[in-house]
């Protein structure tokens, strides 16, 4: 019986997939303007490159992460400097069929790309004489010890870039890489797949400067763009949960208090009431599971995080932004920062309504466990994108129609 390889299987869906796709388009809706040779010719090409796309889907090595960003690099590459010799040659192309094929390569490879992650994972191996020692989290790997073994079955080859490598290991390196194996800080690949960074090993040099500087106008226009599109729901929503807290239960219907922003400068954060003020016996202090002071109204408001969305009033004024670590009351993040003086790198950005601690971590109510979360929230500084940004929203959006994560 013949074994099938991923690239065998990835070219066959290829062809089955887009040959079906791509024939009905032109059989159903030829383009004006060209002969049938031409466009015969033109699908052809297309569809070529297409399989070629997903085929390298089915081979790529490295991590999910890198396989996704390889594909779409690929489909942007390929297709891109056919558009360019199309404008250079003037050729025959049909609008339609581009529209058709380039969509479904695209959800073709992602499906080749899942089903070689859930057949084999991310096959990863440890170079032993390079890695002081294992950290935790790191899943199951390989431990190789002889510079001549094959690296070939191996995604990611994982070494600590601090330690002293030999003229053996170098060249053993250098081989694997040819192979298409990516050589990776064993600490990088535990915080990819824990999302959370290690506050101890944490220096500002980690974060990437230049994509880091270029995100944040972008950044910023995201999140007017989004507040212009929200405020036509939100607004109403809000005034009506106002009127039901000061009907229920009397007083202010807003909770404005200082919390800590960009830099470190304090802003006035925005809220609905969804707690009766503590009395002289009461401290004030975080919201913990089942809290007393939370009113009935208050629950239902918190179960549904309407109570945050005043905030998209911070997010236009430029105090807060749409994702974002979570800002701290003041005399909270000053006892934080006392703690792990780290902390005070969440000031880094602008707060956030939501954000990948958020989404990741259950709520904070003591030191301790405000350490623990900020993990999160710089593993977001680190790597804030585009990509990240999107999945948190869509995470967001499953955490509040699931209710978890309330207090």
């Amino acid at each position: 019986m013949v074994k099938m390889t991923t690239r065998t299987v990835a070219g066959i869906m290829a062809f089955i997939f887009l040959w079906l796709a791509g024939n009905a388009l032109y059989f159903r809706s030829p383009s004006p303007g060209g002969t049938p040779l031409e466009q015969q010719v033109h699908l052809a090409i297309v569809l070529a490159i297409a399989v070629c796309v997903i085929v390298r889907a089915g081979t790529v090595r490295g991590s999910l992460e890198d396989r996704l960003k390889q594909t779409v690099i690929a489909i942007t590459v390929m297709f891109g400097a056919y558009a360019i010799l199309i404008l250079i040659g003037r050729y025959f192309f049909s609008r339609s069929i581009l529209a058709t094929v380039i969509p479904t390569t695209l959800a073709v490879s992602l499906v080749v790309i899942w089903l070689r992650n859930r057949r084999d994972g991310v096959k990863a191996a440890i170079i032993a004489p390079l890695v002081k020692s294992v950290p935790e989290g790191l899943g199951q790997a390989d431990i190789l010890t002889d510079p001549e073994a094959d690296f070939r079955p191996y995604d990611l080859i994982l070494v600590d870039l601090h330690a002293p490598v030999t003229a053996e290991w170098a060249s053993a390196l250098s081989k694997a890489m040819l192979c298409g194996c990516r050589v990776r800080h064993i600490e990088d690949h535990v915080e990819e797949l824990s999302g959370a960074v290690s506050i101890q090993h944490f220096e500002l040099e980690h974060l990437p400067a230049t994509d880091y500087d270029s995100y944040i106008p972008i950044k910023r226009l995201m999140d007017v763009v989004g507040v212009l599109l929200l405020a036509p729901v939100a607004v109403p929503v809000i005034l009506v949960a106002a009127v039901g807290i000061l009907l229920t239960s009397g007083g202010p219907a807003f909770f404005i208090r200082p919390r800590v922003g960009l830099g470190g400068a304090h802003f006035q954060m925005w809220k609905l009431r969804t707690m009766r003020p503590p009395t002289q016996d009461e401290i004030d202090h975080a919201a913990v599971p089942g809290d007393a002071r939370v009113t009935p109204i208050g629950r239902f408001i918190r179960r549904a995080r309407i109570d945050e969305l005043p905030q998209l009033w911070n997010v236009l004024k430029g105090d807060m932004s749409l994702i974002g670590p979570r800002p701290e009351a003041v005399a909270f993040h000053n006892s934080y920062v006392a703690v792990e003086p780290k902390f005070a790198y969440r000031c880094l950005v602008r707060p956030g309504i939501t954000g990948w601690a958020q989404i990741n971590a259950p709520p904070s109510a003591n030191a301790d466990e405000a350490v623990f979360k900020a993990r999160y929230d710089l593993y977001y500084i680190k790597r804030q994108s585009l990509a990240l940004d999107l999945q948190i929203g869509i995470r967001t959006v499953w955490t509040i129609a699931h209710g978890s994560g309330v207090r």
